[in-house]
């Protein structure tokens, strides 16, 4: 390689870096907006409905409007702090906001799990058929949000943190629609903490994976 074409491609990389950063803020603002609309339409559903499984997945989504503001503050302060990618402060910021995001999603989890408890001791009837139709809207959305991050989970830890708490919610969909479906068609009203419980332990899990793999970026 020519010493001109060396320094084109130093030049052409930081470039390349700056624009997959732009790319990927673009990404995260669309999600952004769509778990945003998503928690208030659970919310509203959730309360109206009594459906403890889905209040659980609306307090996610919750999560994930934090989860995406705190990816975007770390892109922003990414770009603020430095051009290279590979600067250590900017890697950092990052690092830490994938932190942050395993310690909001441990925490959610934790607080879900003891509710799903309290109510499996003492079921209370839901209006199943809103659950349902929300349930399944949800799903769609979040899949979406999902596809939209899966290319660039792999190589960003930060997007990553977003991506799995979109898988999470996707997984915490489907358990919020077998529980509609019990209820409405078997009378099982105890469904629907048994599939907050669930929705519980697989946020829990993908939450310890992503502290793991954070703190050992950091300490690395």
């Amino acid at each position: 390689m020519t010493p001109s074409q060396q320094q084109k491609r130093e030049i052409h990389h930081p470039q390349q870096a700056v624009q997959q950063k732009a790319h990927k803020a673009q990404l995260l603002w669309i999600v952004l907006g769509l778990s945003l609309g998503l928690f208030l339409a659970e919310l509203g559903v959730g309360l109206w409905s009594r459906s403890l499984s889905l209040l659980a997945a609306a307090g996610h989504m919750f999560s994930d409007v934090l989860t995406v503001g705190i990816a975007l503050v770390a892109i922003w302060l990414t770009k603020r702090t430095s051009q290279d990618p590979d600067n250590v402060n900017s890697q950092s910021a990052e690092t830490w906001a994938a932190l942050i995001n395993g310690l909001i999603l441990t925490t959610v989890a934790a607080f879900i799990g003891w509710e799903a408890v309290v109510h499996f001791q003492t079921p209370e009837p839901v209006e199943e058929l809103p659950m349902l139709g929300m349930a399944v809207l949800a799903l769609l959305v979040k899949g979406l949000s999902a596809s939209l991050l899966y290319e660039n989970s792999h190589d960003d830890l930060n997007v990553r943190g977003v991506f799995l708490h979109a898988v999470a919610d996707t997984v915490s969909f489907l358990g919020v629609i077998f529980a509609a479906l019990a209820i409405y068609y078997l009378d099982w009203l105890w469904a629907d903490a048994i599939a907050s419980l669930l929705i519980a332990i697989f946020i829990g899990f993908n939450a310890l994976l992503l502290v793991r793999d954070s703190v050992k970026s950091l300490a690395s």
